[in-house]
């Protein structure tokens, strides 16, 4: 009866940041279009859920629809064990999203499990972060 989690109480000023890099990479590879490689920022559970060909696709018809990224606003940043959730209001040439990230972070290591964009900016309630350093 082997398990592999592991929860870390205490470490979610660390785990934050190691998230925060990653989306700094992430967007990186965006902006140069290398989807592949944001492919592989990819957590098992995002891996199991698209082939590395459909999440391509989606990243190539995505960046069609929106235009070259802008700039971006972090709105929100909610922290539990081992995962880090961010919520971007984000400017792209085609207009403006919100941007949803879920980052699980495992030996010190952020890896993306949802990313998602709804069209505008949605309302962040400040009240509904929770656990991270300020």
């Amino acid at each position: 009866m082997g398990c592999d989690f592991k929860v870390k109480a205490g470490y979610f000023d660390k785990d934050r940041a190691n998230a925060l890099a990653r989306v700094e990479e992430f967007r990186r590879f965006n902006d140069t279009q290398n989807y592949a490689e944001i492919y592989e920022l990819g957590a098992p559970a995002l891996k199991s859920a698209f082939t590395r060909e459909q999440f391509i696709a989606a990243a190539q018809a995505s960046s069609v629809q929106s235009g070259k990224y802008k700039s971006s606003t972090l709105m929100a940043t909610s922290c539990f064990p081992n995962e880090v959730r961010l919520v971007y209001h984000t400017e792209f040439e085609k207009g403006n999203v919100t941007e949803s990230m879920v980052w699980s972070v495992l030996n010190d290591k952020a890896l993306l499990v949802l990313y998602r964009v709804s069209p505008g900016y949605d309302e962040v309630k400040k009240e509904s972060q929770v656990g991270c350093p300020s």
